[in-house]
C-alpha cells in the first residue's frame, strides 16, 4: 500500500499514562493530570543545553492523531513521513505523536533513528482527546512546536500547549484554509503562521495575519519527463494519447465523473485514439467504459512511473488547497488541463497548461487540441516542469532556516 521514502532509524515509543481520565474534562485539568502522571523518554527536565545540543521539535499533526486503520497514505500525512527523515538528516530531533493505528506504518517509513523520538497515544477516538493526552502527557521543553494541519480539534491542545508553555515558540502548518476559531486563537497566542499557498494565506491575512507561504514535494527528483517515440500523427508509436486524473478516489470534488463525461464528448474519431486513467481508487473499480482505465490504489512509490506513462493531466477538483498532483505532473513534463481553482491558476500563470471552465464541453474540447498537437504537449510540459522546479521543489534546510526555527536561539 505504501510507497518507498526516505527510511531512517528510529526507536518506537509508548507513552503509558494510567490513571486517564475522561475526554469531557477540561483540557487544562485533563491535561495536569496526564503530565504528572506520564512517563517521558527525554533528558531530565531543567538539564544544561549546550550549543552542540541538537534543536527540539514537537509535532502534533491532525492526521497522524486520528486512526488511520486501513485507509491509504496520501497527502499531508504522505507529505510529513517524508519531510520527517530529512529533519533528522539536518540535526533536528523530533518528536512525534501518533494514533496507535499508525504503528506499523511509522515502523515501515521511519524506521529508527537516534533523534527520532516516536509517541503513540492510547487511541481515544479522534484528534481532539489523542492531542489533548499528548500535549498533557509532555514533559520535555522544545525549540518549536508544530502544528500540522491544524483544524477546530487541534484547538484545546493547543490552547493547553500554550499554558504550559512547552516550545519556544509554536508553528501552525497550515494545509487549508482556517476556521474562524482557529483565526482568532493563533490571533490571540500570536502564534506564527506557514501557509501552502497565497488561497490558504489569504483568509488569515484578512483578519491581519501575518503569514508566510512555502510548500512543495519533498521528493521531486523522483518526478522526472520520459520522452515518447513520435509518430507524424503526434501521438506515441501506439497511437494512443493517454490523458491521467490522479487523486484519492472516488470523491466527487476531484472531477472524475466531469473527467468521464468529457472523455465520452469526444468525437468518436479522437476518442478511439485516446485513453482515460482513473487514479487511484481505494478499492477494485471496474466502470465498464470502453477506452477508460481505472486504477487501484497506486503506492506513492509508484506514482512518478505511472505519470511517465501518461501525455496530458487533468486536474478539474473544486476542493484543493495545494494539489500535489499537478505540481507531481508539471514535473513529469505533462501539459495540464485544469479548471479555473485559484491553487491551478497560479501554478498555470506561465503557461504550462491550460485553464477552460469547469464543464465537460470546454474539457472535451481541451482534450482534443492537446490530443491532436503533439508540439504544443511538448512546449506545455516543458513549460509546466520548468515552473514547478523553480516554484514547487521543497528545501528542508530551507525550511528550518526560514520557517522552523526562525524565533527560537
Amino acid at each position: 500500500m505504501y510507497g518507498p521514502g526516505g527510511a531512517v532509524r528510529g526507536c518506537v515509543e509508548r507513552t503509558s499514562v494510567p490513571g486517564m481520565h475522561s475526554a469531557r474534562e477540561s483540557g487544562t485539568l485533563a491535561g495536569s493530570r496526564m503530565a504528572d502522571q506520564s512517563h517521558s523518554h527525554d533528558a531530565p527536565d531543567g538539564a544544561d543545553e549546550t550549543p552542540g545540543t541538537p534543536r527540539r521539535v514537537l509535532f502534533l499533526d491532525q492526521g497522524f492523531l486520528k486512526n488511520r486503520k486501513g485507509k491509504p497514505i496520501h497527502g499531508v500525512e504522505l507529505f510529513r513521513l517524508l519531510l520527517l527523515p530529512q529533519l533528522l538528516e539536518l540535526g533536528v530531533e523530533c518528536t512525534v505523536w501518533f494514533d496507535p493505528s499508525w504503528r506499523e506504518t511509522v515502523r515501515e517509513r521511519l524506521g529508527e533513528h537516534a533523534l527520532l523520538r516516536v509517541r503513540t497515544t492510547p487511541g481515544l477516538g479522534g484528534t481532539l482527546t489523542n492531542a489533548l493526552w499528548a500535549v498533557g502527557a509532555e514533559r520535555a521543553s522544545y525549540d518549536t512546536v508544530v502544528f500540522g494541519d491544524a483544524r477546530r480539534g487541534m484547538i484545546p491542545a493547543m490552547q493547553l500547549c500554550s499554558t504550559r508553555r512547552l516550545g519556544e515558540e509554536s508553528l501552525v502548518f497550515a494545509h487549508r484554509r482556517p476556521h474562524p476559531r482557529l483565526l482568532k486563537l493563533t490571533r490571540k497566542l500570536d502564534y506564527r503562521v506557514l501557509a501552502v499557498s497565497e488561497f490558504v494565506a489569504e483568509r488569515f491575512r484578512k483578519v491581519g495575519r501575518a503569514v508566510d507561504v512555502y510548500y512543495g514535494l519533498p521528493n521531486a527528483q523522483q518526478f522526472f519527463p520520459r520522452d515518447f517515440p513520435r509518430d507524424e500523427s503526434g501521438s506515441t508509436k501506439d497511437g494512443v494519447i493517454n490523458f491521467c486524473l490522479l487523486g484519492r478516489l472516488p470523491n466527487i470534488s476531484k472531477g472524475h465523473e466531469l473527467a468521464i463525461e468529457a472523455y465520452r464528448s469526444l468525437d468518436p474519431v479522437v476518442r478511439e485514439r485516446c485513453r482515460l486513467h482513473l487514479a487511484s481508487f481505494i478499492g477494485p473499480t471496474d466502470l465498464g467504459i470502453p477506452g477508460i482505465i481505472t486504477h487501484e490504489w497506486i503506492a506513492s512509490g509508484d506514482v512518478p512511473e505511472f505519470l511517465r506513462s501518461m501525455h496530458v493531466m487533468l486536474t478539474l477538483s473544486s476542493n484543493e488547497t495545494f494539489s500535489q498532483a499537478i505540481v507531481q505532473g508539471m514535473l513529469t513534463g505533462l501539459p495540464i488541463i485544469a479548471t479555473p481553482h485559484p491553487v491551478f491558476v497560479e501554478k498555470l500563470d506561465t503557461g504550462g497548461g491550460v485553464i477552460v471552465d469547469r464543464n465537460a464541453e470546454a474539457i472535451s474540447a481541451a482534450m482534443a487540441r492537446l490530443a491532436g498537437d503533439a508540439e504544443m504537449r511538448r512546449e506545455m510540459g516543458r513549460i509546466a516542469r520548468e515552473t514547478a522546479l523553480e516554484r514547487y521543489v521543497w528545501d528542508t534546510g530551507r525550511f528550518v532556516r526560514e520557517h522552523l526555527f526562525r524565533g527560537s536561539r
